[in-house]
């Protein structure tokens, strides 16, 4: 009984050490995403411009 009891107390200790990981990975996303995303957003739209101009150029008339 005593062996049950110590494999449960185990293995919700580590379910709670995964879902601080989790947790704190999180975080570090969130923050991640509203630190760099402006300047993301920037280089995909930069990306996009320059993409259509060359689509554009290749375009016969375009």
């Amino acid at each position: 009984m005593r062996n049950l009891l110590r494999k449960r107390m185990k293995r919700g200790q580590g379910m709670t050490e995964y879902i601080i990981i989790v947790g704190l990975i999180a975080i570090v996303l969130i923050t991640a995403v509203k630190l760099f995303g402006g300047e993301v957003k920037k280089g995909f739209e930069k990306g996009k411009g320059t993409i259509e101009k060359e689509v554009i150029a290749d375009i016969p008339g375009g």
